[in-house]
């Protein structure tokens, strides 16, 4: 089964373009238009700045035209599947899907732990039990751009936020400025910010205190980017949207939880299921009898052959990754699981609205 989504006019080319432009090919194309806008500006530095949940729904609905964001964007395109920012970041900084690099979700199953790990903090999702720091990225390594760009004699960095090891910032200004004097020696610098995306899954997507922070970030990187000399190109992006949700407490269905023989792994709005041997058919009925609208339901080799976590060669562990069954939410409702947090806004489905993020570059013309 083919599911749509586009692979073509996606996070995935603008990746490949920033790798073109340093002449590295990670073999899946590049956006025309950001190539023609690096070739015709030839920048000295560029600044890649990812600004967590910022996609072009959120934008739309709390900025105006002529804000700095919206004057400058240069094109949306899709993120990758699913929408999320484990898959998202992973597959723009490495230039490989999420089904070529493994990292396809929040937490997922490794059976020779028998847990089910939170990638970007080497933890357990259900249990009380922490993994050496790194622990994920030995497990699946994904190459990141200033990783091998450094390694070519390219000069590159990345800026985090305060809980990063490596240049950490606790604001945003203190980010953008960090990333300003990393560039006056550099050739290329990844910039990451998250807060954003809490008060989204705090608040929801609708509320005045999405428009203030968001004119903050707004007037903040127009500041910013004013700063930077002829020779710098800035480029925003995003990882994905977010909208507002709904929650169905999965781990209290008891006739569901019977089914399982471990813990759901990856997403709350796209689901990899492990079902107990002769339990399928049980599932299956059950879980479309709950949810005949609300979900795709796919088995193992329907989630496999329908292309969805992007092209390539997949991973070696991406089947051990999707489970027996991938549910893919096709509404706002999303699956809690033991004592999940309870969010507002959220992403990671097969709603429009969650897949489009900006392209934005600085200066435009």
């Amino acid at each position: 089964m083919k599911l749509h989504w586009d692979y073509e006019e996606n996070l995935l080319k603008i990746s490949g373009s920033l790798y073109r432009y340093y002449g590295i090919d990670r073999g899946h194309g590049s956006d025309p238009e950001l190539d023609c806008y690096l070739e015709s500006r030839r920048p000295r530095c560029v600044i890649a700045l990812l600004i967590d949940a910022m996609g072009i729904s959120i934008l739309e609905k709390h900025l105006a035209h002529g804000s700095f964001f919206r004057s400058h964007l240069l094109k949306q395109v899709s993120t990758v599947y699913p929408p999320t920012t484990t898959a998202a970041t992973t597959s723009f900084l490495s230039g490989h899907s999420p089904a070529e690099n493994g990292w396809l979700g929040w937490n997922q199953y490794f059976k020779e732990q028998d847990d089910n790990i939170i990638l970007f903090l080497n933890r357990s999702q259900y249990r009380q039990k922490k993994y050496p720091p790194g622990w994920s990225t030995e497990a699946l390594p994904a190459e990141k751009i200033y990783d091998v760009l450094n390694e070519r004699g390219i000069q590159a960095d990345s800026v985090w936020p305060g809980w990063a090891p490596h240049h950490p910032c606790g604001t945003f200004p203190e980010l953008l400025d960090t990333a300003g004097q990393l560039s006056r020696s550099c050739s290329f610098i990844y910039a990451y910010w998250d807060q954003f995306d809490d008060l989204l899954h705090e608040n929801g997507t609708d509320g005045p205190e999405i428009s203030e922070q968001l004119e903050i970030l707004d007037n903040t990187v127009q500041s910013f980017a004013g700063t930077l000399p002829e020779d710098t190109v800035l480029l925003c992006i995003a990882d994905h949207s977010q909208i507002n949700v709904e929650s169905y407490d999965l781990s209290s269905d008891e006739a569901l939880c019977a089914c399982f023989a471990h813990d759901p792994a990856l997403e709350r709005r796209t689901t990899a299921f492990y079902i107990r041997p002769g339990k399928e058919a049980e599932f299956e009925n059950l879980f479309r009898e709950r949810f005949p609208d609300q979900f795709l339901l796919l088995d193992h080799k329907e989630t496999v052959e329908s292309g969805i976590f992007g092209p390539g060669i997949p991973s070696e562990r991406f089947e051990e990754f999707i489970g027996d069954y991938t549910a893919f939410a096709l509404t706002p409702l999303q699956l809690d699981y033991k004592r999940a947090s309870v969010m507002k806004g959220n992403h990671a489905g097969m709603v429009e609205a969650e897949r489009y993020i900006p392209v934005i570059v600085y200066p435009l013309k």
